[in-house]
């Protein structure tokens, strides 16, 4: 009798323990499912993305683009066949009220532009240096070497709705409050240290506050490091 009653209690002690393991396998399965359906519904991580450069005349005349290559830049005029010139010089047309894409693949460019004459003394500049593969992207509006025209840059990091305006230049002086820009001949942005062009040192028209720390930026750093990620556009404006 003692030996059937043990047989019984055998069996349900191992009909005991296989419903406990079919719960705990149960119970892994409905979690894995559960982390695959997560894994399948969240939103897919963007990669990171490299700025891209466009250039824009909203004025009624046409004119030609002029621009200026840094010798580290990667992208160059080749990489360009709308562009001509030599060395690290070229040049191109636009028509009243047009724009241009400036296709740089990714890459890095350093290069100076200009409007209606080419990079020199008594030219307004827009220095633009994107895709630094081991920095932030950096622009700005310069009039160090002088002022020609009305340049603005206007960069929209990707995501957002709200385009970060640098210039344009009230004229050649009253730059003072001009985000994004260096006034007339302020090399260091708060004065003429060394100005080139025949100008004369002193601090009058420049921004206030220190080089490092100027009371209005003189240049624009972008959002992420050695990543672009933002629409850069130079405009040409009357």
């Amino acid at each position: 009798m003692n030996r059937y009653i043990l047989a019984a209690a055998l069996i349900v002690l191992a009909l005991i323990g296989m419903v406990i393991f079919s719960y705990k396998e149960a119970r892994h399965q409905l979690l894995l499912l559960a982390c695959q359906q997560a894994q399948a519904d969240a939103k897919p991580i963007r990669p990171p993305v490299s700025s891209i450069l466009a250039i824009e005349n909203k004025t009624k005349d046409p004119t030609t683009v002029y621009v200026a290559f840094g010798a580290d830049s990667v992208v160059l005029p080749a990489n360009w066949p709308f562009c001509t010139g030599g060395g690290l010089n070229c040049s191109f047309p636009m028509a009243k009220l047009s724009a241009r894409p400036l296709p740089l693949g990714g890459a890095y460019l350093n290069a100076t532009f200009s409007f209606g004459a080419p990079v020199t003394c008594n030219t307004t500049k827009a220095e633009i240096n994107i895709n630094n593969p081991g920095w932030y992207d950096t622009l700005d509006v310069s009039l160090v070497d002088g002022f020609s025209n009305k340049i603005s840059i206007l960069a929209t990091p990707f995501g957002s709705k709200s385009p970060i305006l640098l210039g344009p230049p009230k004229g050649k002086d009253g730059n003072e409050k001009v985000y994004g820009l260096f006034p007339n001949g302020c090399d260091v942005c708060v004065a003429r240290q060394r100005p080139p062009c025949g100008m004369t040192p002193g601090r009058n028209g420049c921004k206030s506050g220190s080089q490092y720390n100027p009371s209005v930026p003189c240049q624009y750093q972008g959002p992420s490091k050695t990543l672009g990620n933002q629409n850069v556009v130079i405009r040409l404006q009357d």
